[in-house]
């Protein structure tokens, strides 16, 4: 292992991928691992594609980069529109740059400057959620309600979450759906009230949370309503799809689940397969066209925004899943994968939930189904779960934390689009085999 690389877990080693391959990586040492979380929710077809991979060599012949501001390639228009082509009516224009964190600055921006340009700059407050995540980035991370990662770097934040999630399963608000009316929704309204309509541009979400509350997403109405609350007091609606785009839920977009049209969409991940980095952002193209018309700068300046190498990948991995129906099959696959995980749940004393959508799933973990009562923090029990399943030859993502910002325990399951349902069953094989010996630890 190269030692001179800062791992993101300073102490822990990790180790070296040699190969990889479908559903699974390889180490130096021969090891092989069923990449249950596609990285980070990011290899949706799979390692080492063979389509995409030649899409790359066949770019590099022609030219590795051309500069945003001084050339356009044919892969990057083509890229936009396929985009454009698989995204919610009304958002037509695309701004692209390398990862979530940064299309979510993009987005920030974005907002600021369309109200600039209406002649109201001092419409300029984001409004975001607790136990989200929006970027490791200075303003992505103000936006983050994911309270392990914020507390570091709490004197450098400009601002901070103030909803709370739509976690019907332990309901911050002490309410229950659908006798709630939605209250965590329209909570949103009083917030905006009181800091004055004036003062607010836009309003963040996830619509199915991801690394901070491993699949939880809200009732069918909730976005409807957060929709008609940001209309009335014309805040901008701004999804952050970074995980749930491009087929992760069995839609090209998760919005469509919810039949809402967002003004901004913020996307990335999957959208290259991990081939090359690639994320952006959706906008609206008549807010759009009132922002140029207020003749404001908007800075999307990233100096490898619209690579070629990596839009040559995100053509054809959109292609790839066109052309292969990944996404109808990800809606199928995503029914077989919640059936293996229920009947999971049933056999292991750990697991208290079970949520999501696609293929995007995650498992809450507390100490009994009767109690329901979470693990104290200081038990580590999301870490040695992970570990157990890495020992076992399978990774999964955790997520923590989301009860209170140190409460919860859950992990994020989150295969491949390309996963048979012979590696869905050994995939969950493995995990019940690494969760039943944390209840033998317990």
């Amino acid at each position: 292992m190269n030692t001179h690389f800062i791992s993101p877990d300073h102490n822990q080693p990790i180790p070296l991928a040699a190969k990889g391959e479908g559903v699974y990586v390889t180490d130096a040492e021969g090891k092989s691992y069923l990449d249950g979380c596609s990285g980070p929710m990011t290899v949706n077809l799979g390692h080492g594609n063979e389509e995409v991979k030649e899409a790359v060599l066949q770019q590099m012949e022609e030219i590795s980069f051309a500069y945003r501001s001084q050339f356009a390639t044919g892969a990057l228009d083509k890229l936009c529109e396929l985009i454009v082509a698989m995204a919610p009516p009304g958002l037509t224009k695309v701004s692209l740059c390398n990862s979530g964190s940064e299309a979510s600055e993009l987005a920030m921006k974005m907002a600021y400057s369309y109200f600039k340009g209406k002649g109201k700059p001092e419409k300029c407050k984001m409004i975001s959620r607790w136990h989200s995540y929006h970027g490791a980035t200075l303003g992505a991370l103000s936006l983050s309600g994911n309270p392990g990662r914020r507390q570091d770097y709490a004197p450098l934040l400009s601002t901070g979450p103030v909803l709370e999630l739509p976690y019907c399963f332990r309901c911050p608000y002490e309410k229950t759906y659908p006798g709630c009316d939605l209250f965590c929704a329209r909570y949103l309204e009083k917030v905006i009230l009181r800091e004055g309509p004036d003062r607010i541009a836009a309003f963040f979400a996830e619509p199915v949370t991801g690394a901070s509350g491993a699949g939880i997403h809200p009732p069918a109405p909730y976005f409807s309503v957060i929709q008609e609350i940001c209309r009335r007091y014309d805040v901008l609606l701004i999804l952050d799809e970074v995980i749930t785009g491009f087929g992760r839920t069995g839609k090209n977009f998760a919005a469509e689940h919810y039949s809402i049209q967002p003004d901004i969409l913020i996307f990335g991940k999957g959208i290259s397969s991990g081939f090359g980095p690639l994320a952006g952002i959706l906008v609206n193209g008549q807010r759009y066209e009132e922002m140029v018309a207020g003749e404001v700068e908007f800075g999307t300046g990233h100096t490898y925004g619209g690579n070629p190498l990596s839009a040559a990948a995100g053509v054809a991995v959109l292609n790839y899943l066109k052309n292969r129906g990944l996404v109808e099959q990800v809606e199928q696959k995503g029914k077989v994968l919640e059936e293996l995980l229920k009947a999971l749940m049933e056999r292991v004393p750990l697991v208290v939930d079970v949520r999501g959508m696609g293929l995007l799933w995650g498992l809450e973990l507390a100490i009994s189904k009767q109690e329901n009562r979470p693990f104290p923090p200081e038990k580590k029990v999301t870490r040695k779960v992970i570990e157990a399943c890495k020992r076992n030859g399978l990774i999964l993502y955790p997520s923590q934390g989301f009860i209170d910002g140190s409460h919860g325990d859950s992990v994020l399951i989150s295969p491949p689009f390309v996963i048979t349902e012979k590696e869905m069953l050994e995939m969950c094989t493995l995990l019940e085999k690494s969760l039943l010996e944390i209840v033998r630890e317990f």
